[in-house]
């Protein structure tokens, strides 16, 4: 079986031509060849699996499903779309153009992604309409007879909850949230430690990718991710656009955020006619390979 691993911002995935080999999207083992392929020490190693399908209809272009190295769908992946996007393109799938974007069923949500390309021809860059942040506790899924509400002096819009010893907003980007804006410096907490308690919460029948963000100014955060079912990884596109998301929402943040994380920078826009969040990073292609387990 042929698969090309990618990554976008040190956020690897492991990828799976449908388009070339149709019976790779309609396998039922998926679950466990996910858990075997991503393992860092006796497979491959990758945050998790992607398979590209053509589209049944007009509606997209690709079909796109994830799973977390862990085995479980994922649901939507930025850093993933926008490596989609450059799989599909760079091998002559799908022609996009600045008028004709990349149309990509991710499942929960449709993306459309416009790609930039380096001087050899070849995807270096996407941007992607990830759609609206929704803060509606019952679309995250959030349960909220485990989490009390933060006390401030005004009602805050979106609401901020306290679990456990953490304050935090909840936000659905076709993926479960939690963000901490925190004042301590991100290096210094310990991640390992808060991010699976936070991930296998009561609260979050789904559990939860988590992430903590520091502040830097109006147009500048830092941020560290545990993602559900992954572990610490080193950029969360969805998470960014969560955390910037709700930074806006609070008044905290300008629409157009740079998001740095441990695997480099990525540029998120609130569109303040349509409400959706655009988000613009690399896309880059690591190697290819034969798994034969």
């Amino acid at each position: 079986m042929r698969f090309t691993k990618m990554q976008g911002l040190g956020n690897d995935y492991l990828y799976l031509d449908a388009f070339a080999e149709p019976s790779l999207a309609t396998r039922n083992d998926l679950h466990e060849l996910t858990r075997a392929i991503c393992d860092r020490h006796r497979g491959v190693g990758a945050d998790g699996l992607i398979i590209l399908a053509p589209h049944h209809d007009k509606t997209a272009d690709v079909r796109m499903r994830m799973f977390n190295a862990d085995g479980i769908d994922g649901g939507v992946c930025g850093n993933g779309t926008r490596c989609a996007a450059k799989f599909v393109a760079d091998r002559g799938y799908i022609l996009p153009s600045p008028a004709r974007p990349i149309i990509i069923d991710a499942g929960p949500r449709k993306l459309r992604a416009t790609v930039q390309y380096d001087r050899h021809g070849l995807v270096n860059a996407a941007t992607v309409d990830m759609g609206p942040p929704l803060f509606a506790l019952e679309r995250i899924p959030v349960d909220p007879t485990h989490i009390r509400e933060a006390r401030h002096a005004e009602p805050t819009n979106p609401p901020q909850f306290k679990v456990d010893h953490r304050t935090a907003c909840f936000v659905s980007m076709g993926n479960p949230h939690m963000v901490a804006f925190i004042e301590e410096p991100i290096d210094l907490v310990n991640l390992a430690d808060e991010g699976p308690k936070f991930e296998n919460h009561p609260a979050f029948p789904q559990r939860i990718n988590y992430h903590i963000v520091n502040i830097i100014s109006r147009d500048t955060i830092t941020m560290r991710t545990w993602e559900r079912g992954a572990g610490i990884t080193q950029a969360c596109a969805t998470g960014a656009c969560a955390a910037a998301a709700a930074g806006i929402t609070l008044g905290r943040l300008d629409r157009a955020v740079r998001v740095q994380m441990t695997g480099g920078t990525l540029d998120v826009r609130l569109d303040e006619t349509t409400g959706d969040l655009f988000m613009t990073g690399e896309a880059v292609e690591v190697f290819s390979g034969e798994w034969n387990h």
